[in-house]
């Protein structure tokens, strides 16, 4: 389909759009088997969904003093995303951008980047984020969709219950028990960018209450267009397996082992800085090869009718070698979380959290010093939840102490206010401060970012920018202030509004050392940019997001975002670190719809608008994805699907620093799953 045909359909679909709305969560029986659409609660039950992200154990929705947003397994359904970060595209507050084939850029409350620092993020409450680049490669993130429960997205800092690192949100992608998934799935298709995506699950029960299942996943996209022409060589081939048990032996007591392992091989091409090469620039082309692979148990128990045991423990297995790094990560961790209801109209909330993390560091671009290390970390927090006015105000503080062995002692202290001043309405107020650990990047690497010929620093020689690790740096800091309120306006309209107001200290940055001289491997002076805490700022913003359901057939979200940030350093700033200010868009625009046309057909879409990206030069753009879905029998689906359908090819964001920068076509896949 031409670019013109795609605007008129669009114009087409869209009013209809504009009247429809979206809502989620549906009972478990219903959602192996029924509609996504008419598969959906009422907007009063949904407020009821249980979130675990914003106090480490289970409350409603409505009554959380927090910006939460839940991705369901019904919007995963009805988005046709093939992986999480395409299921993260239309939540408010979250700024998501595909790079290339296998790299996306996603940062909460702006801070947006391919290695975005301030944004925690969790499989089952287990860490995906890199102690190594402290961000996400989403690329090793590839569960198998139908079995994701929900993804609590939380804005803002989560730092008194999750530690160091969730500073500006947590995004904990939580997975369904076994017993929710019983018996056969399988699906198949593909497409013009995704050649083949393929998956399996079949669940059964083990014994009188236990109950297991196994899945697999594969899937191969084809190479992107770079810009300017050709082809960006960045076609990616992916997989994962794994299992769950889930056993309940008794009342109010439930155990669950899970395991998964997966693999992949992403094509990248690089253009490196070298001191030998004509140019001082050498391309490689390659294939990053990747592989990893976790165990989880947790036992989960009532010891008494007020107070209830948590007890988890995970070993996670992480091995990345390409040209800009090569690494394998080993982390072991043992948790426990005591919840107790005692006193009269308090909860409290403690727990202890013990990890070992073991690096292992090859020569590539970035050169690490000592090139391994073991890590090790301890923290405990505690939370008190009071009632203040009964079923009306209610008053939570609490306060995570992390100790590290190579660095200090983290304090991270939060209060939250909640007040319901009628029927339908919640308001919430919350104050905290947050860290970030600074990455082992920030800490130990070596990295050379940028040669310069002979007459730009010297008459003679040539130069080389280099980055240099600081293991003096401090962790940064953040004071944050949040408003939030949540309506219930009618029983098919509900209208949630969060704004904040942050201010950062120590931000790290990297800043100019002494120059010096070197011999090999070529006669060259060297420009040292080592990292220090030299940058400040505030930032300030909100989100919006109306939800209304006319009838059972109809839905649709709409929702608005928009921040501003400052930032300035004081130390001298030769790699621009401030203008990360600049490096997400201030503004977005979702409307997320969806309608039955018969028994048997849905249309649902998404339709997104993005602003500006100042720093990368990238314009705002408006783009929609459809699925089409027709289900002829109770088991049996048929989806078309169709992605960035305004653009025949269009820039999302820039790759870091040598990394190829892709544009993102028009894509369009058909898709089959047979549940049995």
């Amino acid at each position: 389909m031409n670019s013109h045909g795609s605007k008129i359909l669009a114009a087409a679909l869209v009013p209809a759009m504009l009247f429809q709305t979206v809502s989620s969560a549906a009972a478990v029986d219903d959602a192996l088997h029924a509609s996504p659409i008419l598969a959906n609660l009422s907007l009063e039950e949904l407020s009821q969904i249980k979130i675990v992200s914003v106090s480490q154990r289970a409350e409603p929705l409505k009554n959380a003093a927090a910006a939460v947003r839940v991705v369901t397994s019904e919007d995963i359904a009805r988005s046709g995303a093939t992986s999480i970060p395409e299921a993260l595209r239309t939540v408010p507050g979250l700024n998501v951008a595909q790079i290339n084939g296998s790299t996306w850029a996603i940062g909460a409350r702006g801070f947006q980047s391919q290695y975005a620092n301030k944004l925690l993020v969790m499989m089952d409450g287990v860490s995906v984020y890199s102690p190594i680049y402290s961000g996400v490669f989403w690329d090793q993130q590839n569960y198998f969709l139908p079995d994701l429960d929900q993804i609590e997205v939380v804005l803002g800092p989560g730092g008194s219950i999750w530690g160091a690192n969730a500073m500006n949100g947590v995004i904990n992608i939580i997975t369904k028990s076994a017993r929710d998934t019983q018996g056969g799935l399988i699906y198949g298709g593909g497409g013009t960018t995704k050649a083949a995506l393929a998956g399996a699950r079949y669940g059964w029960q083990a014994g009188t209450n236990t109950y297991v299942r196994v899945y697999g996943t594969y899937d191969y996209d084809l190479s992107l267009p770079k810009p300017g022409g050709g082809e960006a060589n960045d076609a990616t081939r992916t997989g994962q397996g794994g299992f769950r048990a889930d056993g309940y032996p008794r009342a109010n007591t439930q155990w669950t082992l899970k395991g998964d392992i997966h693999w992949g091989e992403n094509n990248d091409t690089t253009q490196l800085p070298d001191l030998l090469s004509p140019n001082y620039i050498v391309t490689n082309n390659s294939a990053a090869q990747v592989l990893g692979g976790q165990m989880l148990g947790r036992w989960q128990t009532e010891l008494t009718p007020d107070s209830t045991l948590q007890l988890q423990a995970y070993y996670d297995f992480s091995q990345r070698e390409e040209s800009i790094v090569d690494f394998d990560v080993h982390t072991a961790d043992v948790q426990m979380h005591h919840t107790w209801t005692g006193w009269r109209r308090q909860v409290v909330d403690w727990g202890l959290d013990g990890r070992m993390v073991d690096f292992h560091t090859r020569p590539r671009w970035a050169a690490f010093d000592p090139a391994q290390e073991v890590v090790w970390l301890g923290s405990g927090f505690v939370q008190d939840e009071i009632e203040l006015v009964r079923d009306r105000l209610f008053l939570t503080g609490g306060i995570k102490l992390e100790g590290h062995s190579v660095g200090g002692f983290l304090p991270q202290p939060n209060a939250r206010l909640t007040w319901h001043p009628a029927e339908g309405h919640t308001l919430w107020a919350a104050w905290s401060q947050a860290l970030r650990s600074p990455s082992e990047v920030e800490q130990q690497a070596q990295i050379d970012l940028r040669v310069f010929p002979p007459g730009t620093f010297d008459p003679n020689l040539p130069a080389v920018l280099r980055w240099r690790g600081n293991q003096d740096v401090n962790p940064e800091e953040l004071q944050s202030w949040e408003l939030g309120w949540r309506w219930q306006a009618a029983k098919s309209l509900t209208v949630d509004v969060a704004s904040y107001y942050y201010q950062y200290k120590n931000l790290i940055m990297a800043t100019y050392g002494t120059p010096y001289g070197q011999g090999t491997p070529a006669p060259s002076v060297v420009i040292p940019v080592v990292t220090a805490n030299g940058t400040e700022g505030d930032s300030y913003g909100g989100e919006m997001a109306l939800t209304w359901r006319p009838c059972d057939a109809w839905f649709a979200t709409v929702s608005y975002s928009v921040r501003h940030t400052q930032l300035h350093s004081y130390l001298p700033d030769p790699i621009e670190f401030a203008g990360d200010s600049l490096t997400s868009p201030r503004q977005t625009v979702a409307l997320t719809s969806g309608v039955k046309l018969g028994r048997e057909v849905e249309l649902t879409g998404a339709l997104r608008y993005l602003d500006n990206i100042p720093y990368y030069h990238v314009p705002a753009y408006v783009d929609l994805d459809l699925q089409l879905a027709w289900r002829p029998t109770r088991n049996l689906e048929v989806a078309l699907v169709g992605q960035n359908l305004l653009h025949d090819q269009h820039a999302e964001y820039h790759a870091s620093l040598v990394n190829q920068t892709a544009e993102i076509p028009r894509g369009v896949y058909a898709k089959v799953t047979w549940r049995f």
